[in-house]
């Protein structure tokens, strides 16, 4: 399955209001091609703007977020990021040793990349390290359904409420999907709306996650939920249930 295949499959069975995006790490100005790009910018703003404008972006150690540039392996960390003092400053924890702890918790790449481009994955150009959606609870609750349906058992995810860009990368580093509330700072400079969260998983997995959606939608569990609501008869006015008998009787007289 191609890039173009997936997100005519994702569209679909998800629906989602914004683009699904491909994110390719690379390892040379040569890898990059077309792409824009944006100086003094959060990673966060800078994808998003991806899966909003439908436009290539690329980013790299060139952005304000220490925590990206770390977690996707730009830089290696200094003493400050090492000290916890990033974590504590922001507000995330009671002491710089807290934060230390929590820096540690962050997923993180090797130094092996100098960037990385995101494109809609309609127009992805090559194959992309792993993709990301973005949806409503209930649409991503369809992916969960979708890697769940051939091997059971419980969605594991962790959620740690601060550099969402490095949980959705942590699909790539431990090649599963991943479940993703967008952190403080993906709603803050990146936009990300209160609805919203998040689910990213290795392109590897595409042929699998459709199959997964396919199948359960084939077996009725679908994006919209079809609720019974609409199903189901509902108690009306007296009058409504009288004047409706007496229309069907004087039709019935009219037909026969």
């Amino acid at each position: 399955m191609n890039c173009s295949e997936l997100a005519v499959e994702i569209e679909r069975y998800i629906r989602p209001q914004t683009f699904p995006l491909g994110f390719k790490l690379v390892k040379s100005e040569e890898e990059i091609g077309r792409a824009r790009r944006f100086d003094g910018l959060t990673i966060c703003q800078i994808y998003n703007m991806a899966r909003r404008y439908r436009w290539v972006v690329y980013f790299d150690l060139n952005t304000t977020c220490p925590v990206g540039i770390i977690a996707y392996g730009f830089a290696d960390p200094d003493d400050l990021y090492l000290s916890g003092q990033l974590a504590y400053d922001a507000g995330y924890v009671d002491s710089p040793e807290t934060g230390v702890r929590y820096e540690e918790a962050l997923p993180k790449l090797e130094r092996n990349y100098i960037g990385c481009r995101v494109s809609p994955l309609e127009i992805c150009e090559d194959e992309p390290d792993f993709v990301v959606v973005y949806g409503m609870p209930a649409q991503i609750l369809r992916f969960v359904h979708a890697t769940l349906y051939k091997k059971g058992g419980g969605f594991e995810t962790i959620i740690r409420g601060r550099g969402a860009c490095a949980e959705l990368l942590d699909a790539f580093i431990s090649g599963e999907p991943r479940l993703v509330i967008p952190c403080y700072g993906d709603r803050l400079f990146g936009q990300t709306q209160d609805f919203e969260i998040a689910f990213s998983f290795p392109f590897k997995m595409a042929d699998e996650i459709v199959e997964g959606l396919r199948e359960t939608h084939r077996r009725g569990i679908r994006y919209p939920i079809p609720s019974t609501g609409l199903r189901v008869g509902l108690p009306v006015p007296g009058s409504y249930e009288e004047s409706v008998k007496k229309m069907k009787a004087k039709t019935q007289e009219r037909r026969s």
